[in-house]
């Protein structure tokens, strides 16, 4: 009681230091191991075949229209991101393949109304990497792609889907189902459709009936697939889904995962500099908060499934990076994601958006020449390389808003304490731990000047340890 009491001091005499401006040159950070928080699912991006034409030209017209990689490069790449990054996601995006309806009988394919070119692309990838350590490739599906998907909206052009054609959008989400299946990558979960709230591509009323039906077709088929409710652009726009969705007592049995996007400023480096203040988006707290309760009241994980700067920001790659990281901080702290998804798994370097995990690098001809871990790739490896499936969050409190910390008990036993150092002065950080006995650990930290650099070894005397945290940085201490 002593002890906490007098940590509870430290920490009072600290916020009014910061309050009257005196430069914070020493924190306090307790890792408290009596408190559990969410399990972790693990880390991912979404997947951009190589197969899909125009992709890379679209984003950066000196690239090759057509592109290609041979089978050992595929491997290389699967294991960057499975092995060396410690991934275990991916997220699938299939789209195009029933060009026009196969028929008028939602209850009947026609196989010769499907081109599963785009989903093949998509299944060899995952039959690719599971070796590596993919384990968990699902689906989220894009009906909004111009005349390929037309059939299924109100119009061309449009984005809502045609009321009408809930039945044959059931069939069309079973179909790509059963392909995945019969491809022998059967899909663990699958949404309706990727942000049903943008536009709205699908108002709630069609989304619980797609649901219903998708549902019953999905287990009459003997496929275990669960639902993800509802990959929302918006979390508060999502939270509308998951309710409805969970309220349905039909639908609730097939529901397996709740999913959001973070497009409520997380996509802006402002808001993300805010959030290394320790002042997070005071509606995305409270959207968050709302899901972390409703997902702990079903027994449901909740995922953060896209983000991105999408267009090129005035910033180094460090700088959008450490804020995206101070965005994941949030989402495992607010929301209790137990997965965090990027934007690429693989993709070209561009420059003020670095919203890849590795890099690629073609040749006039298409060609693909090199690859390489990215700089988002190095930033999240600090916690998919050492947070595996399985590992369980701790509390860690810090004194300075500015030193952000998570912290996991992985399943070897080991403790992994993740620290941002948000502040542009070097930090002594005096780690205390309540619940556990750590010998030592051994570090690794990003900064501006480079990525994954090995530390010094840290021991601990006494439940405690002394450490510097560098300016503006990003450590991950790895007990030994």
């Amino acid at each position: 009681m002593i002890r906490v009491l007098s940590l509870g001091i430290a920490l009072v005499a600290l916020m009014l230091n910061m309050t009257l401006a005196i430069p914070v040159t020493q924190v306090q950070l307790l890792v408290d191991a009596t408190v559990h928080h969410q399990t972790m699912e693990g880390f991912g991006a979404t997947l951009t075949p190589f197969e899909l034409d125009g992709i890379f030209k679209a984003h950066d017209p000196s690239q090759p229209q057509r592109v290609s990689a041979t089978a050992e490069q595929r491997r290389d790449i699967a294991s960057l991101l499975f092995e060396q990054l410690g991934l275990t996601r991916v997220r699938l995006f299939p789209e195009g393949f029933e060009p026009v309806n196969d028929n008028d009988e939602p209850g009947a394919f026609n196989p010769q109304g499907f081109d599963w070119s785009r989903v093949d692309a998509l299944t060899d990838f995952a039959r690719l990497a599971q070796p590596y350590g993919l384990q968990n490739g699902w689906a989220s599906f894009g009906m909004d792609t111009g005349a390929r998907q037309a059939w299924l909206r109100t119009s061309a052009d449009g984005c809502p889907l045609d009321p009408t054609k809930v039945d044959e959008a059931v069939e069309w989400l079973l179909a790509a189902a059963l392909r995945f299946r019969d491809a022998g990558v059967e899909l663990p979960y699958m949404t309706i459709i990727n942000e049903p709230d943008l536009c709205p591509k699908i108002e709630i009323k069609e989304y619980l009936a797609i649901a219903r039906g998708l549902g019953a077709r999905l287990q009459a088929e003997g496929l275990s697939t669960r639902l993800v409710v509802s990959d929302g652009w918006l979390p508060e726009n999502a939270l509308r889904y998951m309710r409805a969705a969970l309220n349905d007592p039909q639908i609730r049995p097939y529901v397996g995962a709740l999913a959001y996007h973070a497009y409520d400023g997380y996509d802006n480096l402002q808001v993300l500099e805010h959030s290394a203040a320790g002042l997070p988006p005071h509606g995305g707290t409270q959207a968050r908060g709302q899901i972390r309760e409703l997902a702990a009241q079903y027994g449901l994980p909740v995922w953060m499934t896209e983000v991105c700067y999408c267009v090129s920001r005035q910033a180094s790659a460090f700088e959008l990076l450490r804020g995206r990281l101070n965005h994941l901080h949030d989402e495992l702290t607010l929301a209790d994601v137990s997965a965090f998804d990027a934007m690429n798994l693989f993709f070209i370097e561009r420059p003020g958006i670095y919203d890849e995990l590795v890099h690629v690098y073609f040749r006039a001809d298409g060609a693909l020449e090199r690859y390489e871990i990215s700089p988002y790739g190095y930033m999240l490896g600090h916690y998919s390389r050492f947070v595996p499936t399985g590992s369980v969050r701790l509390q860690a409190d810090s004194s300075d808003p500015r030193v952000r910390a998570t912290a996991f008990a992985r399943p070897d036993g080991h403790v992994v304490v993740v620290v941002l150092n948000n502040n542009p002065v070097e930090v002594q950080l005096e780690m205390a731990f309540n619940g556990l006995s750590p010998q030592g650990f051994s570090a690794l930290t990003s900064d501006a000047s480079a990525y994954w650099q090995e530390g010094l070894e840290v021991s601990v005397h006494g439940q405690r340890a002394n450490i510097i945290a560098p300016p503006l940085s990003v450590t991950t201490y790895v007990e030994q």
